[in-house]
């Protein structure tokens, strides 16, 4: 059953525009500017995350989505391994 859940939330993000990133071990979605944590995705429902990519970010700056929330200096350095 979990095995279930990690392929349909893999497939659920795919769908929604976000690419997984090695380097970062998160989902990044370049268009809507969010980023979530691997560890995130595996400890939150299904019903999170579709209203995570629901959520529209009309803000102009990127959307981290960790647990515990990253620092100031660690979202920089992830921004930089994205670019």
């Amino acid at each position: 059953m979990l095995m279930e859940t990690a392929l349909e939330k893999d497939e659920l993000l795919h769908s929604a525009g976000f690419l997984y990133h090695f380097g970062s071990m998160a989902y990044v979605n370049t268009k809507s500017k969010k980023v979530v944590s691997v560890e995130t995705v595996e400890e939150r429902s299904e019903d999170w995350l579709r209203r995570l990519i629901a959520e529209v970010n009309d803000s102009g700056d990127w959307l981290f989505y960790y647990d515990p929330p990253l620092s100031a200096a660690v979202k920089q350095a992830l921004l930089a391994l994205l670019r």
